[in-house]
């Protein structure tokens, strides 16, 4: 018999692996997951707001269930310094765009971008995506025509986060004292 930590982990695995085809649009399964900051678990995102939004620059793209959707389009970006990301596209998210906006080395053409990190912790999450006539420096998060592409490896599903959680089982024995008088 395996360990449950040991089920889950390869639930969640298989989960991220597997593969369906590119030309399907993103189903809904019965019930919305959300996407929560994996360091901290502060809430990100419905998984409901997952777009694909298809970079010309990416290494490598596969659509996978994630998140309790089908046919997400999981992108993999290697940026200046050669480090690689698996992203995800998002319509809205609750992390917090820092810094100025890049125009130059942008993984989305006509967009500017700036680093989003987590409200709660400050963990880099993505990245924010605006049209580049919109990117204002005082804005922080996107207008409705902009996008948020978080990095895979920093944000959980809470559905998976929750089958993490054990509630401790207390058994209390109390002794009865009994007094001879």
């Amino acid at each position: 018999m395996y360990p449950a930590s040991y089920l889950a982990s390869a639930i969640f695995f298989i989960l991220l692996t597997s593969c369906v085809s590119k030309n399907e649009e993103i189903k809904p399964t019965a019930v919305s997951d959300f996407l929560l900051c994996r360091q901290c678990g502060t809430d990100l995102a419905s998984a409901t707001t997952i777009v694909s939004y298809q970079s010309p620059a990416a290494e490598g793209r596969k659509n996978v269930t994630l998140f309790g959707l089908q046919n997400v389009l999981l992108q993999t970006l290697r940026n200046p310094l050669n480090i690689k990301f698996q992203v995800i596209t998002l319509t809205k998210a609750s992390c917090i765009g820092t810094g100025h906006w890049h125009v130059e080395d942008s993984w989305f053409p006509g967009y500017a971008w700036k680093t989003c990190l987590c409200t709660h912790c400050n963990n880099h999450l993505g990245w924010l995506f605006e049209p580049i006539a919109t990117a204002h420096n005082g804005r922080q998060y996107t207008s409705s025509k902009g996008f948020y592409a978080l990095i895979l490896d920093n944000v959980i599903s809470e559905f998976y986060s929750n089958s993490l959680l054990a509630t401790p089982k207390h058994t209390f024995h109390i002794k009865k004292q009994h007094q001879d008088l």
